[in-house]
């Protein structure tokens, strides 16, 4: 019961679109191919109207009890961890996972959900009007949840961030309802993570088929992840002799202490059982809804 009065943790950022229209976007090259990533932490620095539109929308989601993490304050809190280590990157790579700066601010930032809010304003004579479009969208697997569409009324002299919590506010309860409704779900029947698995052992000993206790490792490892999912909901979508990937592992939202769930806690205890049995793992990066394991490596 006090997991169904839990109201989730939500983040607020421009929306890509909104961010692309505004010129808030840099060029990275990735591995010589160069993309366009939004420059979120300069438009949220330097676009004041930006700054209160997020401002008034976490003030709404604060007052109907949603808890908030502040998207500027991870940015910095990314930013601050990247000058400790020493070089970290936007991208980092870790045994086959690719981690995103989203992903690194996710992890920071520990939030349930984030929402894109994208506005444009139109100019009739002397009046403004706004049109915006809401979206939330889960941490871990990145799936839309929650939208929400429309446009305000007419203005003389209302201020942008103004008009944009109005049009917001005609849409708001149908918006609340889908983003509770997934996360009563999510409590009900788990969150979906996904967890890939593969076996490295240079004198090629270990791999899915190798036995202990004359079961075969592909098959301890199923049915620990059977035993260990939400109503043993999990999609294998890949198995090989050196690989085993799941897909949609539902998992508690909390564990047995009301803490957090998420890809790296529950692989986490998956390495531990394996471990008890003799077998080498290692665990790779993770995100909130990815995580990797390695068995024959330590």
């Amino acid at each position: 019961m006090a997991q169904k009065a839990t109201r989730p943790r939500v983040m607020v950022r421009p929306a890509e679109t909104w961010c692309t229209e505004n010129g808030y976007m840099s060029v990275h090259e990735n591995h010589d191919i160069k993309e366009l990533i939004p420059d979120y932490q300069v438009a949220l620095q330097t676009n004041g109207d930006l700054t209160l539109v997020i401002s008034k929308i976490e003030s709404l989601m604060n007052d109907r009890g949603f808890r908030i993490s502040n998207f500027l304050q991870a940015i910095r809190g990314v930013k601050a961890q990247a000058a400790r280590n020493n070089g970290l990157t936007s991208k980092t790579t870790g045994n086959g996972i690719a981690v995103s700066f989203m992903d690194e601010i996710n992890n920071m930032a520990k939030a349930d959900v984030y929402f894109d809010v994208y506005w444009k304003v139109s100019k009739n004579g002397p009046k403004n009007t706004v049109s915006y479009t809401l979206s939330a969208y889960d941490t871990y697997t990145y799936n839309s949840i929650a939208s929400a569409s429309g446009t305000g009324s007419p203005s003389f002299t209302a201020e942008i961030p103004v008009l944009v919590e109005e049009a917001v506010m005609n849409n708001m309860d149908s918006f609340l309802e889908q983003l509770q409704g997934y996360f009563d779900d999510c409590i009900e029947n788990g969150r979906a993570i996904s967890l890939e698995i593969n076996t490295f052992d240079e004198d090629g000993s270990i791999d899915m088929e190798s036995l202990y206790d004359g079961r075969e490792l592909r098959e301890i490892i199923e049915d620990w992840i059977s035993d260990n999912s939400v109503n043993r909901s999990y999609n294998l979508v890949d198995d090989t002799e050196t690989a085993m990937v799941f897909q949609d592992v539902r998992i508690p939202l909390y564990d047995e202490r009301e803490r957090p769930m998420n890809a790296g806690i529950y692989a986490r205890s998956l390495r531990k059982y394996l471990e008890s049995l003799q077998i080498p793992v290692k665990q790779g990066n993770n995100t909130l809804g990815r995580c990797q394991l390695i068995i024959g490596q330590k």
